[in-house]
């Protein structure tokens, strides 16, 4: 009986580990982000406000006729390309698939009015009216210079939008078939098996 107990304590305790680790995800949707030229910016991302670590990132870019800029599945880390965010919970440097080398290649900085935090909410971006030298407190897409993105190219600043963050919820696991035995599989079993019963029977006489 002890050792029912104990392992249904232990059992409990692994699930509240096991929830605790996640109440920290937050996914976080671009809502209404648009350019000063009209294109827009879409798309989500899963933060970890616990460990300042970003996951699932999927966003994308138009010009502004509607089509495709660019995508964005990864960030700046200041090992992939120059420039790491001074805060991941509050400036974010998106960037492409590959960072092997960035010429030619799209980031997207977002400077948000406040950090994102493990309560989720409504965050708006902090707008850019006018260029200035420094990244920080930008919003904007530019193309990549040279391999490593060390200096901004050409500026598309973004004039509106916000983020919003909502508890995230993990993709349902896709249940696996469990193939079912043909009849007459389970009528061969059943004469395989018969044998091994009648033996225990056997011996006892």
């Amino acid at each position: 009986m002890s050792k029912l107990l104990c392992a249904g304590a232990l059992a409990l305790a692994f699930a509240g580990f096991t929830s605790a680790s996640h109440a920290a995800l937050v996914q976080w949707t671009l809502t209404d982000v648009r350019f000063a030229d009209g294109g827009t910016a879409s798309g989500s991302y899963v933060f970890d406000a616990s460990t300042g670590s970003y996951s699932r990132i999927g966003i994308a870019t138009t010009v502004p006729d509607g089509s495709a800029a660019a995508s964005f599945s990864s960030t700046c880390d200041g090992a992939n390309c120059a420039e790491a965010s001074p805060d991941p919970a509050q400036f974010i440097i998106f960037a492409p698939p590959d960072t092997s080398d960035m010429t030619g290649k799209q980031v997207l900085l977002i400077d948000l009015q406040s950090p994102m935090t493990d309560a989720g909410g409504t965050i708006p971006i902090n707008p850019m009216a006018q260029p200035v030298l420094a990244l920080r407190s930008k919003a904007f897409s530019t193309v990549c210079p040279d391999a490593r993105c060390t200096i901004p190219g050409d500026l598309r600043l973004i004039e509106s939008g916000e983020v919003v963050g909502q508890a995230y919820v993990p993709p349902a696991a896709t249940p696996v078939a469990v193939p079912a035995m043909a009849p007459w599989g389970l009528a061969l079993l059943s004469l395989l098996l018969a044998p091994l019963a009648w033996l225990p029977k056997r011996r006892q006489r």
